[in-house]
């Protein structure tokens, strides 16, 4: 088996070397390595150059990375992708564990690892224990996959700790990432379409919080999350089985819900309104059906009896 690894690369001249250089320490190393320079402005080019015929690298005005890893998956080659944001790192036995997984499961359609959260530009230092030890395997199916997802995404928020067979992607069609900054939702909901993924729950993969991430402000993020959801629904209603579509509507409006609020701390009544009516429509649950007309009523409410609706911005 052959392994790819493709790297999205936008103005990251501070942490892309660290990012490379975790790959070109693999005990099982790949293939090849493909990175995107999706238009840098920076000095991105400069320090990619230094890897010479280590890493392939392709250039492309600046579109984001959602079309960065569609276009790079287009080149790719190998029988396993991994993928690996320009500012995360990977444990050296990352790719030993997941073509290890890869080969176990030959059913899965995605293959997830453990992370670990840190701050800042410098590189992680990896404890001096085995990856494979104390490890705990779960496959999870299709389902309780989509469920888990919508519910706490922390364990699959990042594509940096997952690895997808190529042939997944040939079900998955053209773009299998689309709406940045939800590429990674949009590309979850997708794999629950098509079959089980394999989680490992050893940390293999050190991800990099960055304080200037879109996803700190919630009424952006929630804004497009919703609009993946509306990319999304066509192919649910055509392919999902009867439980999956349920819970797929179900999250459609919790999602509409969540946005919804976010609109009315934002002092944007009309819009909200919109998004709790539209969520009403949008589940045929009962419970999800009164959360979302309780909601609605109160935004009619003196504002001294509504409710205090949330920031958009994480604190």
């Amino acid at each position: 088996m052959s392994i790819s690894v493709l790297i999205p690369a936008y103005n990251c001249s501070s942490t892309i070397e660290a990012t490379i250089e975790s790959v070109l320490q693999q005990t099982v190393l790949p293939d090849e390595i493909l990175v995107m320079n999706d238009g840098s402005t920076d000095d991105t080019e400069k320090v990619l150059q230094s890897f010479g015929n280590r890493i392939r690298v392709y250039s492309q005005p600046n579109r984001g990375p959602a079309d960065a890893r569609n276009e790079l998956i287009a080149r790719s080659t190998g029988d396993l992708i991994g993928f690996l944001d320009s500012d995360d790192l990977w444990h050296p036995d990352y790719l030993k564990v997941q073509q290890r997984r890869f080969r176990e499961y030959p059913n899965a359609v995605a293959i997830w690892t453990g992370h670990v959260n840190f701050r800042g530009n410098d590189s992680y230092a990896w404890k001096d224990a085995p990856a494979d030890s104390n490890e705990r395997v779960e496959v999870i199916p299709p389902l309780e996959f989509f469920k888990r997802y919508n519910s706490r995404t922390g364990p699959f928020s990042c594509f940096s700790y997952c690895c997808v067979p190529k042939r997944a992607f040939a079900q998955l069609g053209a773009e299998p990432f689309k709406e940045t900054p939800t590429e990674d939702s949009y590309c979850c909901s997708l794999l629950s379409l098509i079959g089980p993924v394999v989680f490992t729950s050893t940390d293999l993969v050190a991800y990099r919080l960055r304080e200037d991430s879109l996803s700190n402000d919630h009424g952006k993020s929630f804004g497009v999350w919703v609009h993946t959801f509306e990319l999304l629904e066509d192919k649910f209603n055509a392919e999902a089985s009867p439980l999956l579509l349920e819970e797929f509507r179900a999250a459609f409006a919790a999602k509409r819900r969540a946005y919804a609020k976010l609109l009315m701390g934002m002092g944007r009544t009309a819009e909200a309104r919109d998004q709790f009516r539209k969520s009403v429509q949008n589940s045929a649950n009962p419970g999800s059906r009164a959360k979302s007309l309780t909601l609605w009523s109160m935004t009619y409410l003196p504002n001294s009896l509504q409710p205090k609706w949330p920031s958009r911005y994480r604190h």
